[in-house]
């Protein structure tokens, strides 16, 4: 009882509320999406490129210009892009010290001329008038300096739901979903979808600031609120959506594992803290449910559907997790235990990791190399 009282109460305060992007749109801001110059790091996406470029030509409101940053694509990533009359920017060669995507948004950057600096992943995609959502978002803050936005995650098949506790855990990193997130500022953002003016960009040092980091837009989140700036994380949903690792278990396991534990180390050592004990109790719960279900069976299924139902209110608000999905959450525990136990291994032991083809080596200072 006491074990499942403190899981409860610990998940209860970790995640209150998961802020979401604007709803309702106004038209007379249309003007907004005019200021967005949409930059697009690309490194052989040729399978999710053109979902993105299309969802862009068919908000009611266009952007400045639209910049795909080619990042020595070996597929069709660039003749795609070109073929959607966007603006296509070779990446030069990676210099030492670079991490790869960082390199590529701050060569978008260069080449941009609009007033808001949108990068987006191309594994995402705008919903309908998601453009204008994200814009009136980054609007409504007093001061406007970042917005970070996690995408919508749209899951196909059963393994991709395995992320579950990836987003939880990425959410609470960003200081903006417990019991006293209100009266506090974020301390991180979210990888996928990052907006500044390119006033903000040029005041905190752009990518460059952050240019060895692998988890490089929550590093610019954090550095942006180090220079004073402010910094509003929240859920895309409705807004941008995307889909991570669909081909298979092995990326999924292969994706997260590259920069997580890089991330946990940079995240706020309360938040880190806290995280960690909760998970700790989620894993305690399921360690003693053998001993409740025996002597008490049903106060079990009780507790077990209370965790189980709340973990799921705010899922939904992540992806398009289901109640079952949920239900499921010891094994999404052990899923997260063994990935997270690999990425410690790649971070602070064997100091690399591979991604699209190319060995990722985490001490800073370091280039990448390619395979």
């Amino acid at each position: 009882m006491v074990v499942w009282l403190g899981t409860l109460i610990l998940t209860i305060f970790l995640f209150t509320r998961i802020p979401i992007a604007k709803k309702s749109i106004h038209v007379r801001n249309s003007y907004l999406g005019k200021k967005c110059s949409i930059i697009i790091p690309a490194r052989n996406e040729e399978e999710t490129i053109g979902t993105l470029l299309s969802s862009i030509q068919n908000q009611f409101i266009q952007p400045e210009e639209v910049i795909v940053v080619n990042d020595a694509s070996t597929d069709r990533t660039k003749e795609i892009a070109e073929g959607f009359g966007v603006t296509v920017v070779d990446s030069p060669p990676l210099p030492i010290g670079w991490n790869g995507k960082s390199w590529a948004c701050w060569n978008g950057a260069k080449a941009s001329n609009g007033e808001w600096l949108m990068f987006v992943d191309s594994d995402t995609w705008f919903e309908q008038a998601g453009l204008l959502r994200i814009c009136e978002t980054y609007k409504r803050q007093q001061c406007q300096g970042v917005l970070s936005l996690h995408p919508y995650h749209v899951m196909e098949t059963g393994y991709e739901t395995l992320s579950m506790m990836f987003h939880f855990v990425v959410f609470a990193s960003t200081n903006v979903t417990h019991f006293f997130s209100g009266m506090v500022k974020p301390t991180g953002g979210f990888g996928q979808c990052f907006l500044c003016s390119k006033n903000v960009y040029e005041r905190i040092g752009g990518h460059e600031a952050i240019k060895a980091e692998m988890v490089e837009h929550f590093a610019l989140s954090q550095h942006a609120k180090m220079c004073g700036e402010s910094v509003e994380a929240v859920s895309g949903r409705n807004a941008i959506s995307m889909r991570m690792y669909g081909t298979g278990l092995d990326d999924l396991f292969r994706g997260w594992s590259k920069s997580f534990a890089s991330g946990a180390k940079s995240t706020n050592i309360i938040l880190l803290g806290l995280t960690s004990l909760w998970i700790a109790s989620l894993i305690s719960f399921i360690v003693h449910s053998p001993g409740v279900v025996w002597t008490h069976p049903y106060l079990f299924m009780l507790e077990y559907v209370l965790i189980a139902g709340y973990l799921s209110v705010h899922a939904r608000k992540i992806g398009n997790f289901t109640i079952f999905d949920s239900l499921l959450f010891p094994v999404h525990i052990l899923f997260f235990i063994i990935t997270f136990s690999h990425s410690l291994v790649s971070t602070f032991f064997t100091k690399n990791t591979k991604w699209k083809d190319r060995y990722v080596f985490i001490d800073k200072g370091k280039d990448e190399k390619m395979k």
